[in-house]
């Protein structure tokens, strides 16, 4: 589809603007192929020119109301200086070539950056903003102060020896007469004592019982959904072109993406059958510009680009695009400046093939 470019030299040597209207495409993977006209090599890569063609991605696309501008450094910029005019080609991704024209390239500074010593063979080559800097080199590394290491800690004081207490009983045994076997059966009914306290209260505590805790009884907690992401329009309608339809299926699915709401998907279908050369297509892609039919949310009105699809359906002669091109030149807008001859001419050869609303619309016509 042709396009208006020009190009916009920036202050920074060997960088410019690229600025693409009239293309109705999304910014994102848009990439461009810039052809010379002399020599063998006439296609630009990022690395110097080749024979075969090369596409390529500029680090920033933006969109600013209607106009498409890409940032092109010294890749580009240094290798075009004295070349007067260049092929451009706009590629949208999983649709194709979305523009083309011819644009003058203006003399500007080079940078002198561009290097031709890394060639790639790669079909699609992604620029860099700028020129690669040099890494600065280290800063020196200051030697480490002297650590004065603190002096060793005292060694640990000995501890004192224990000795074990003497055993009573051993002075009880010497002892003689029934008071020094009272003390000592008092004595050993103590420590047993004391042992069986120790023993339950200690190391033979009991298990906590623990009540029972009946299941929660309100509702369970719901999964997470499973469903998968829904795609964009524009992967659906990949997905669709990569089943290489033909033009009539193209047509059938663009009206049943209609008939379902999702104009953005019909409007891609019928492009690529349009420029396949289906006379239907056209004329249904003509609609989403024509200033005089009711508005498709999202697409602006364009009265040149609604004539000039109408005008290659009409030549092949549908009748209906005839009819419509005939309506629009009459009344003009949008761009489109009114036309009554022609409107008149295209009118009658629409009547000529029956059509009752060309007929009824050369009546109305101003005689």
């Amino acid at each position: 589809m042709p396009v208006r470019a020009s190009i916009t030299p920036l202050t920074e040597p060997g960088h410019a603007l690229l600025r693409v209207s009239e293309l109705d495409a999304a910014p994102d993977g848009l990439t461009i192929s810039i052809q010379r006209q002399q020599g063998p090599d006439s296609h630009l890569a990022d690395d110097g020119w080749r024979r075969t063609e090369t596409w390529l991605m500029p680090d920033q696309v933006r969109r600013r109301g209607e106009v498409l501008e890409f940032h092109l450094g010294p890749e580009i910029c240094d290798r075009l200086a004295g070349i007067a005019t260049v092929r451009l080609r706009v590629r949208e991704p999983d649709i194709g070539v979305v523009g083309t024209t011819v644009v003058a390239w203006p003399a500007m500074l080079t940078s002198g950056a561009a290097d031709g010593s890394n060639p790639f063979a790669d079909d699609i080559v992604r620029l860099r903003r700028a020129r690669e800097r040099p890494a600065p080199e280290p800063d020196p590394v200051p030697e480490p102060p002297t650590v004065v290491m603190p002096p060793p800690p005292p060694p640990p004081r000995p501890i004192p020896e224990l000795r074990a207490a003497r055993d009573p009983m051993a002075d009880l045994a010497k002892r003689r007469g029934g008071t020094g076997w009272m003390v000592a059966t008092a004595i050993l009914l103590i420590l047993i004592g004391g042992g069986y306290y120790v023993w339950t209260n200690h190391f033979n505590e009991p298990e906590p019982i623990v009540a029972a805790v009946p299941p929660p009884t309100g509702s369970p907690t719901p999964l997470a959904s499973t469903e998968p992401p829904k795609k964009s329009v524009r992967e659906t309608v990949a997905e669709y072109l990569a089943t290489k339809p033909q033009p009539d299926a193209m047509l059938a699915k663009g009206r049943e993406f209609t008939k379902d709401g999702n104009v953005a998907a019909a409007f891609l279908v019928f492009r690529q059958a349009a420029e396949q050369g289906n006379a239907a297509a056209q004329v249904e892609l003509a609609s989403f510009y024509d200033p005089t039919m009711q508005a498709k949310a999202g697409f602006p009105r364009d009265g040149t680009l609604a004539a000039d699809w109408y005008e290659r359906a009409a030549l092949a002669g549908v009748a209906e695009a005839q009819r419509k091109l005939g309506l629009l030149l009459a009344k003009g807008g949008a761009g489109l400046a009114a036309d009554a001859a022609k409107a008149k001419s295209w009118l009658q050869q629409a009547a000529a093939q029956n059509d009752a609303d060309a007929k009824k619309a050369l009546d109305s016509l101003p005689k």
